[in-house]
């Protein structure tokens, strides 16, 4: 055979094979989002990840969390209360939906606005009534705000209508932690489980 059309022929067959390697690539790895495409997901990723100072709380078992508990894998938090009455239920609700989605579920984590009412046994009760897996952490006032600063979150007591009554103002943002433990992003609300499933899968 002639080099030349040899080598036109050997140029072909490579370039096929890179168009195949391509294609499979493309279906065996997830595909990354674009800014836009995440914007419209409410997914807004940081260029560079946050880090985080260490901080001492306790889960629903009563069992010592910190920073160390949120590395080796992706996390999703929010901060909430278990009496709250729209916000939480719901995102938990929608959290729970998503996960089924995820190959690889990220942890998810209510972490309470109202530790003065959200004792162990109560969020123990509460948070992994949505989901088996999901965890709630609760600390003092000054480690919860601090937490909540690093993480842009805000939260505050607002005076119920009866005289000592009171119910939880807070931000209704997910707070997206990396596997080192650092602010990576986070997903606006209102929230869907499709659109986090998703989200998740492009990480």
């Amino acid at each position: 055979m002639d080099r030349g059309v040899r080598n036109t022929l050997f140029g072909i067959a490579a370039f096929i094979a890179a168009i195949l390697g391509l294609l499979v690539a493309s279906t065996i790895m997830p595909k990354g989002l674009s800014e836009m495409e995440a914007q419209k997901l409410g997914f807004y990723r940081f260029d560079q990840p946050r880090v985080v100072s260490d901080f001492k709380m306790t889960n629903q078992l009563g069992e010592d969390v910190n920073l160390d508990t949120l590395r080796g894998h992706w996390s999703l938090l929010f901060f909430g209360f278990a009496t709250c009455p729209d916000i939480c239920p719901t995102t938990l609700s929608v959290l729970s939906d998503s996960v089924k989605e995820m190959k690889t579920p990220a942890t998810v984590v209510m972490i309470s606005v109202d530790p003065e009412r959200d004792t162990a046994e109560r969020l123990n009760q509460y948070v992994p009534a949505f989901h088996p897996d999901f965890m709630g952490f609760r600390g003092s006032f000054d480690e919860t705000v601090k937490l909540a600063e690093q993480l842009n979150a805000a939260f505050g007591k607002v005076p119920g209508r009866e005289p000592g009554t009171y119910t939880m103002d807070h931000t209704a943002s997910l707070v997206l932690m990396d596997p080192e433990g650092r602010y990576a992003g986070f997903i606006k609300a209102p929230h869907n489980a499709q659109n986090i499933a998703r989200v998740i899968g492009s990480l």
